[in-house]
């Protein structure tokens, strides 16, 4: 059965708070979050995600590989015991890239990160993955299309959480999900009409 975003804003809004001795670390204490999930979910889940306490960070560093695809992937950062490495791993292996300007930008094969923090819910524990890259320019290119999500429950698999609204072609998967980019050189070269389209791209809006 598949989980839909509605039950996800009610579960994070309950999210349990952290153990005492654990440090609270937030959305800003991850490099690359906030711009990042900035344009890849709804507004409001990314303010619930901003001051929610992150209990684990995963990080797996890739290069792009014919213009859509990550290769060479492998953990760089591993937290809860590498209980979530696989799930980053297999997210990383499946990420589709959309619309990077390798030509505009002279690098074929930049470097790509991909995160999944996990939180804690009510019952439970949620998943959440974007990817950036991690390159020159990299800080000034935005990023749309939707995050991946998945909740997990005692005793059961992680259910990912469906987006609302998808774009025309946009992959998705149980464990595959696209990172749109546009670049400033990009960006300044889109026909007005698709520039205009792509900032009102939105993520997974709760109900």
């Amino acid at each position: 059965m598949k989980i839909l975003a509605g039950a996800l804003a009610v579960s994070l809004l309950a999210l349990a708070p952290v153990k005492a001795q654990e440090p609270h670390r937030v959305l800003n204490d991850i490099p690359g979050a906030r711009e990042s999930l900035l344009r890849i979910v709804s507004p409001r889940f990314y303010r619930t995600l901003l001051i929610s306490p992150v209990e684990g960070w995963i990080v797996v560093r890739g290069q792009l590989a014919a213009g859509t695809h990550l290769f060479g992937g492998r953990i760089i950062h591993s937290e809860l015991g590498g209980a979530y490495d696989q799930l980053a791993l297999d997210l990383a292996n499946n990420l589709v890239v959309i619309g990077y300007p390798h030509v505009e930008l002279g690098d074929a094969t930049p470097t790509i990160l991909l995160h999944v923090l996990i939180y804690r819910i009510k019952d439970g524990r949620l998943a959440v993955s974007f990817a950036h890259f991690d390159t020159a320019g990299g800080s000034q290119m935005r990023y749309y299309g939707c995050d991946w999500m998945a909740v997990e429950k005692p005793n059961h698999l992680g259910e990912p959480i469906e987006p609302k609204n998808l774009q025309p072609h946009e992959p998705r998967g149980p464990r595959t999900y696209a990172l749109a980019v546009e670049s400033p050189i990009a960006r300044s070269r889109l026909p007005r009409a698709t520039a205009s389209a792509l900032s009102h791209m939105t993520g997974t809006r709760p109900r």
